[in-house]
């Protein structure tokens, strides 16, 4: 079957309803696109972070800071609702054979603001704060 057929007979069935980016939502309120509504990543960066650091591709996230080693800042370009969302990461570094991690919001430095969120990334052998070649990040959460 083509596509167009497809969507010929959702349409003849009555009871399939399709919407584009900008369609009606499930409260039959109109304007919200599909990277807005609950459940899906309101931001998400993956980014160099070692030597000068810069966004290899992102959403909702305008700048990307490295304050000391190991310790990043990222600005939304579009502020969340609140400071109870939450941040998942991880971080990479092509030479070593040591596994990585990332911690979000773990110290006034790197914790949760509605305009940007922080984190560290850490070497799993020593514990120690470390820049990392890879840093991913994705938040979840209410958007303001």
């Amino acid at each position: 079957m083509s596509r167009a057929s497809d969507l010929a007979n959702l349409i003849a069935s009555g009871s399939t309803t399709i919407f584009g980016e900008a369609g009606v939502t499930s409260s039959d309120s109109t304007g919200k696109t599909t990277n807005l509504q609950q459940g899906l990543a309101k931001a998400w960066l993956r980014a160099n972070g070692t030597g000068t650091v810069s966004i290899t591709d992102s959403l909702n996230v305008s700048t990307f800071e490295d304050s000391a080693t190991g310790v990043y800042k990222a600005t939304f370009t579009n502020a969340m609702g609140n400071t109870t969302y939450t941040v998942i990461g991880t971080s990479a570094e092509g030479d070593k054979a040591q596994p990585r991690c990332v911690a979000c919001g773990t110290s006034s430095d790197t914790g949760y603001l509605a305009a940007s969120y922080g984190f560290v990334t850490v070497r799993m052998d020593n514990q120690n704060l470390d820049d990392m070649d890879l840093t991913a990040t994705c938040v979840h959460g209410d958007l303001a």
